[in-house]
């Protein structure tokens, strides 16, 4: 009786909770698709990033993409937490290439943390918006994209669509060229004739215009093949006709931007493309084109190499003034430009800092220092370089081998997949692959003469990200994320996704208040007013901006000192309280830095100049000026060009004689 008695209730028991269980598993089956689209739309809308310029912060043209795109990726971190543990098939897949990105993510955080200046390895200045932070951001992307969009066909969809940003850029680039300013948004264009649109700068909307011209022509080319091996079917006239028109309008938008590195990474995409063809090709016709446009590439070549190299032989194409910006690039282009001679010595001061701290480095984002303290000749007279305009000397001077060892490695094994898959791949895909491996090639022909850029960075993401997808694809364990196994290994797995998870939301989270404090700062930063006179820009409207956030207030304390050594001597004679208060601040200011950046040699040259201009009322000010130069110099051994100035000038005014300690 008693077995009956428990039999009853344990049916009743069971027959009362089925109905729950049921409405459980039901929302996790209904569950998951709007988070999958709420995913899914968050990385289309990054997509958008160039066109965000924001003249209400500092550098528009840089923080405001940085904010937006962000935001997007820590929205979509927080969607994918949640989506992960009610669908397996969306965790990250098995892919070398996202295990290289984040080994390369980790050797950074270890190379900032024995570098000069871990505060800045992380975030950076105002004027990049990059560091560990936005490398973090980046892997991010790449991680969720990748989860996401497990095939080719779904990454495709997503170039597509960067495709129909491209086209919008391309448009506003030749409207900008014959407006001369950026569209709708009513900026001058700063290096007219050349435009730089969007990107505000003509380099970067070269750069990007190669990647997406290349990107077009592969979707084109894979229309035909795919005609031929589906017995005739054919793609829409719209597709090609799209495709065809974006490639031309990205051509359009290379030539006005006038950027001779652009033309030099299409050159170089192109000569991918021919040789990866003439090894791959299955049909002997095919192999032997490729391998005579080979030849005919080189040849042409050789005249070009000719006229860089060796520009006096070819006075009148070398001294040539032409009206097109891309013409008078190729014209000016040569080994005694000043622009060459300027990034040469760059490599060079970076080589010698590889030298000198050869295992990690000097810490990501610190080359200024590696710049200060290795420059000679004229790349100490013109500019100062916070880049090494070359990846793998800035990845080889910040991050040490180990950093550039890990860069190569991920290049690399991405060319590896493109070259398989180009061989080895069904008929319409090759086709596809081999431009995408152009793309890589492009970009990473122009890593070699350009700083990083936002919008530079999302091209490459997207370009990994479809490897990462050709690569799974192609791999026999490309996903067991929902195989079954041993209850331990299951149990291992649920916690690991549960973990993840949890630091994928407190990250978004953090990142989104963050985001909001950088906001605020560099709004402040722009109320100072650049436009008014020296007289009327209100101090309190910087001093708020080192407040609001201390990451990054470095740029701003620097700022704060120029604009008191700037106008010293208005508030000294008007408003003496105020010229007091706000020299205690900036020496304050000044201590803090130097904390932050012990070895920048920037700082201690603008606590020099300020501290002269300071010295012509007080005069005690003087001798702190000269102990500043001093250390600026022991830091900067040839950056005197830069220091000297300000120190002649008021001791001759004032007829002080100041005396080095």
């Amino acid at each position: 009786m008693r077995f009956l008695c428990r039999f009853r209730r344990a049916t009743a028991a069971t027959r009362a909770a089925r109905p729950l269980a049921s409405a459980g598993q039901q929302l996790a089956a209904v569950a998951p698709e709007p988070l999958l689209w709420g995913v899914r739309i968050c990385l289309a809308l990054v997509l958008l990033t160039p066109f965000v310029v924001t003249s209400s912060t500092y550098f528009p043209f840089v923080v405001g993409k940085a904010l937006y795109l962000r935001v997007l990726i820590e929205v979509a971190l927080c969607l994918w937490a949640a989506l992960i543990l009610l669908r397996p098939s969306c965790r990250p897949p098995r892919s070398i290439v996202l295990l290289l990105l984040g080994v390369g993510l980790v050797v950074g955080g270890v190379a900032a943390v024995f570098g000069v200046s871990p505060t800045r390895s992380a975030w950076s200045t105002y004027e990049r918006m990059q560091g560990l932070v936005d490398s973090a951001h980046w892997f991010a992307f790449a991680l969720v994209a990748a989860s996401v969009l497990r095939d080719t066909a779904s990454v495709r969809m997503l170039l597509n669509a960067n495709l129909g940003v491209a086209s919008v850029i391309g448009c506003l680039a030749i409207v900008g060229y014959f407006a001369g300013e950026v569209p709708i948004y009513k900026v001058a264009e700063r290096d007219a004739p050349r435009v730089g649109s969007v990107f505000g700068n003509a380099t970067y909307l070269g750069a990007y215009a190669t990647v997406n011209v290349l990107l077009a022509a592969g979707f084109l080319a894979r229309s035909f093949v795919e005609r031929t091996a589906n017995g005739g079917a054919a793609r829409t006239w719209f597709a090609r006709a799209f495709w065809a028109a974006t490639a031309l309008v990205c051509v359009a938008a290379l030539i006005v931007s006038g950027s001779f590195t652009a033309l030099v990474a299409l050159g170089g995409g192109i000569a991918f493309l021919v040789v990866v063809a003439a090894f791959v090709a299955r049909s002997r016709l095919v192999r032997r084109l490729a391998l005579g446009l080979a030849v005919l590439g080189g040849l042409a070549s050789v005249p070009v190499g000719a006229l860089f190299f060796f520009p006096k032989a070819f006075p009148a194409i070398a001294e040539a003034t032409l009206e097109q910006p891309l013409l008078q690039r190729l014209a000016k282009s040569n080994v005694q430009n000043p622009s060459f001679l300027k990034r040469r010595l760059a490599w060079r001061a970076g080589l010698e800092g590889v030298a000198e701290r050869p295992l990690l480095g000097w810490g990501p984002d610190n080359f200024v220092v590696v710049f200060g303290h290795h420059a000679t000749g004229i790349g100490v007279k013109t500019e100062v370089h916070d880049y090494a305009h070359n990846k793998i000397i800035e990845e080889a001077a910040t991050k040490g081998l180990v950093g550039l060892a890990c860069h190569l490695a991920l290049w690399g094994f991405a060319f590896f997949v493109i070259c398989r898959a180009a061989r080895h791949g069904a008929a319409v895909d090759r086709v596809f692959t081999m431009f995408v491996g152009a793309a890589l090639t492009a970009y990473f022909v122009q890593q070699q003469m350009l700083p990083d850029a936002l919008a530079l960075s999302m091209q490459l993401m997207l370009l990994l990200v479809f490897v990462a997808s050709v690569e799974t694809v192609g791999s026999r364990h490309a996903d067991r994320s929902g195989s079954d196994g041993a209850p331990a290994r299951q149990t291992l797995r649920r916690v690991g996704v549960g973990a993840l998870a949890s630091a994928a939301v407190v990250l978004a989270v953090g990142g989104l208040a963050t985001n909001h404090a950088i906001h605020r700062a560099t709004t402040n930063i722009v109320g100072l007013g650049p436009a008014k006179p020296i007289r009327e820009r209100p101090l309190a409207h910087i001093e708020q901006a080192i407040d609001d956030f201390k990451p990054l207030a470095n740029s701003t304390r620097v700022r704060l000192l120029v604009e008191i050594k700037n106008k010293w001597r208005f508030l000294r004679l008007r408003r003496s309280a105020d010229a007091r208060r706000l020299l205690a601040r900036a020496e304050r200011e000044g201590a803090l830095a130097l904390a932050v950046e012990p070895k920048n040699w920037q700082i201690h040259a603008t606590l020099a100049k300020l501290y002269c201009v300071v010295g012509v009322t007080e005069p005690g000010y003087m001798v702190r000026a000269a102990r500043e130069r001093a250390k600026a110099l022991a830091l900067a051994p040839k950056m005197d060009t830069f220091l000297s100035w300000d120190l002649k000038l008021y001791e001759k005014r004032c007829e002080v004689e100041v005396d080095a300690p």
